[in-house]
């Protein structure tokens, strides 16, 4: 094997290198997942175009499973918003399912001392962006003397508020 290895060139040894790599995360991904199932977590929701395939694959015309779920694709398609309202209904309910069973797994896994399987639940939340004024803008407010009423002013040629301004003058 050293033979083979000092035989490569560094580019060939990289390659090998980064397919091995993949391959080892695929186990630790397949090792994970089973044992998942094992704990018995919930599968994921269905969405509403997988039900409509499941309930219509049977009677689906086609000669191979592509073909099938070809024509399957070509009736979705073609359904109304309202035939299609009876699926996302249902897919609506199977992620309510999800969230409940989800939420009683996520507590028994607690209660067993494993809380590295639970989702992070810390959302992330956006830093607020000031809003920073465009050109040479001012935040003064022009008042219309005949009637009183404050309107934002604008420096000159700012579009709208320039014109509502106008308005308000007259």
């Amino acid at each position: 094997m050293t033979k083979f290895k000092e035989q490569l060139s560094p580019a060939q040894a990289a390659a090998l290198k980064e397919e091995k790599r993949q391959k080892m995360a695929r186990r630790r991904a397949i090792r994970k997942k089973r044992e998942l199932t094992m704990l018995g977590k919930p599968k994921r929701p269905r969405s509403a175009f997988n039900i409509f395939m499941s309930e219509h694959f049977q009677e689906a015309t086609g000669e191979s499973m592509q073909s099938k779920m070809k024509n399957l694709f070509e009736d979705w398609s073609k359904l109304r918003i309202s035939q299609k309202q009876v699926y996302m209904q249902l897919a609506e309910d199977d992620k309510i399912r999800y969230k409940n069973e989800m939420k009683s797994w996520e507590e028994h896994m607690v209660e067993m001392g494993r809380e590295d399987l639970i989702r992070n639940r810390k959302k992330k939340t956006k830093p607020k962006k000031s809003v920073k004024a465009k050109g040479n803008k001012t935040n003064t407010k022009v008042v219309s003397e005949s009637k009183g009423t404050e309107t934002p002013a604008s420096s000159p040629g700012t579009g709208k508020s320039a014109s509502r301004a106008k308005k308000a003058e007259e």
